[in-house]
C-alpha cells in the first residue's frame, strides 16, 4: 500500500470516528432533552442534569482511545503500554465519576421530598460516607486491574497507615471530627450555633470534612476546625422551640388596689396574642414591695425564633403591658430618691 493511499485511509477512519462521536452525542442530548421535557418532574430533572455530561463525555473518550490505537500498531512498545494504563484508568474512574455524581443527587432528592423517609441531613451524611467508600473501591479495582497483588497493598498499606496517621494526625483528626458532625447532627448548614467555650457564634454556610464555615453577625466567615467541635460545648439556637421573655417592671404604690387587675388583663392579652405560645408556663405577678414602687413580673414564650421577629413580637409585648396597666387605671412607678436629714 503507497503512502498516499494509507494516509487517505487514515484520514477516512479518523473522519468516520469523529463524525459517529458527533452523532451519538447529539442523538444522546436529544433524547435527554426529550425525556425532561416529557414530564415536569423534578426527579427526571435532577436524573438528567446528573448524567447529561457523562454520557455526552462518553463518545468522545472512546474517539479519542481509538485515534491513539492508530497512532501506532507496533505492538508490546512503550506506547501501548501507556495506552494500556490510561484505558484501564479511564475504564474505573469514568464509573467511579458518574456513580459520585449519582450519590450527590441523594440529599437533593431528599430535599424534594423523593425520598420520604429520609431527610435531607441523613441523605448528605450517607452520601458523603457513600463517595468514601466508593473511592476506596475504586482504588483496589484499580491497583488489582494495573497488575499489583492486593495483600501486598494492604500489608504495605497498613505500615504506611501508621506512617501517615503520625504525619497528618491534624488532617485525621479534622476528617473524624467532620465524619462525626454528620454522624451525630449537633448541627446542620443553615443553623445558627454559639460556643461559650471559644465566643464562637453564627450562622453555619458549609460542613465540610476538614473545616467547617460560619457566618458571624457581622457577616464574616470564621473557618473552623472540625476537630474543635468534639472538645467544645455547642448551643444551637435555631433548634429552639420557642423563646422566652423575662421581664420586670414597678407599679407605683397608691395602685396597690389595682395590681390584681393589671395581671388579669395582661395574661388575658398574652392569651390572645397569636405569636406568643400560651401553652409553655407563663405568669404575671406581683412579686415584692420595693423601696418605692411595686415589683411586678412577666414571663411568656415567643413562638418565632428568628432575631428580627422576637424583637417585633418583644415589642408587641411590651406594649400589652402597657395597654393593661393604663387599662386598669394605674400607672408605672418612677424612681424616688429619699433624702434624709440628719438631726
Amino acid at each position: 500500500m503507497s503512502l498516499t493511499a494509507w494516509l487517505d485511509s487514515q484520514s477516512l477512519l479518523i473522519a468516520s470516528s469523529l463524525i459517529s462521536a458527533l452523532l451519538f452525542c447529539w442523538l444522546t442530548h436529544i433524547t435527554l432533552s426529550r425525556w425532561q421535557r416529557a414530564d415536569s418532574h423534578q426527579l427526571r430533572k435532577l436524573l438528567v442534569s446528573t448524567v447529561r455530561y457523562p454520557l455526552l463525555l462518553l463518545p468522545w473518550i472512546i474517539c479519542l482511545f481509538y485515534l491513539l490505537h492508530l497512532v501506532d500498531l507496533h505492538e508490546g512498545d512503550l506506547w501501548h503500554d501507556w495506552l494500556r494504563i490510561l484505558e484501564i484508568a479511564c475504564s474505573v474512574l469514568f464509573p467511579l465519576w458518574l456513580l459520585i455524581r449519582v450519590v450527590r443527587s441523594l440529599p437533593e432528592l431528599s430535599k424534594q421530598g423523593h425520598i420520604k423517609t429520609v431527610s435531607y441531613d441523613l441523605a448528605s451524611s450517607i452520601s458523603r460516607i457513600v463517595q468514601i467508600f466508593l473511592v476506596i473501591f475504586a482504588v483496589l479495582a484499580l491497583v488489582q486491574k494495573l497488575g499489583y497483588s492486593l495483600s501486598a497493598l494492604l500489608t504495605f498499606g497498613g505500615v504506611g497507615g501508621i506512617v501517615l496517621g503520625l504525619a497528618a494526625k491534624d488532617w485525621l483528626a479534622n476528617f473524624f471530627g467532620g465524619l462525626m458532625l454528620m454522624v451525630d447532627r449537633p448541627f446542620k448548614e443553615g443553623d445558627w450555633i454559639k460556643s461559650p467555650d471559644r465566643k464562637i457564634e453564627g450562622h453555619v454556610e458549609h460542613i465540610g470534612w476538614r473545616l467547617t464555615r460560619i457566618r458571624t453577625f457581622d457577616r464574616r466567615p470564621i473557618y473552623v476546625p472540625n476537630s474543635l467541635f468534639t472538645n467544645i460545648i455547642i448551643e444551637t439556637p435555631s433548634r429552639m422551640f420557642n423563646r422566652r421573655i423575662v421581664d420586670n417592671f414597678s407599679l407605683r404604690y397608691e395602685d396597690l388596689d389595682k395590681v390584681e387587675a393589671v395581671m388579669t388583663n395582661i395574661c388575658k392579652a398574652f392569651e390572645e396574642h397569636p405569636e406568643l405560645n400560651c401553652k409553655e408556663p407563663y405568669y404575671a405577678r406581683f412579686l415584692q414591695y420595693g423601696d418605692s414602687s411595686l415589683d411586678c413580673q412577666i414571663r411568656v414564650h415567643v413562638i418565632p425564633i428568628r432575631r428580627v421577629d422576637f424583637v417585633r413580637v418583644q415589642e408587641q409585648v411590651m406594649m400589652l403591658i402597657a395597654h393593661a396597666v393604663k387599662a386598669a387605671g394605674a400607672d408605672f412607678a418612677y424612681p424616688v430618691v429619699r433624702y434624709i436629714k440628719e438631726s
